[in-house]
């Protein structure tokens, strides 16, 4: 009988063991999951910014030749 008692114990043990294993892979996989997404997020924000100056840029920009020469010869360009 005792027997029976240090090899469940054995097992219980090493279940433990397996399970408390599992359980750390999952949680570094979600956290590696987090900071990969708020990794993306803060460079979709960059690319925003950078295109919505971009697009600011060319709609107040010189729209023709005209305009661009009248610029520079106001000193704003």
């Amino acid at each position: 009988m005792t027997a029976y008692l240090w090899w469940g114990l054995a097992v219980g043990t090493i279940a433990a063991l397996i399970w408390l294993v599992a359980y750390a892979t999952k949680a570094g996989r979600n956290a590696q999951s987090v900071q990969t997404s708020q990794h993306a997020a803060a460079d979709a924000e960059i690319e925003a910014g950078v295109q919505a100056n971009m697009a600011k840029a060319q709609a107040d920009g010189p729209q023709d030749k005209d305009q661009l020469l009248a610029r520079l010869d106001d000193g704003t360009g």
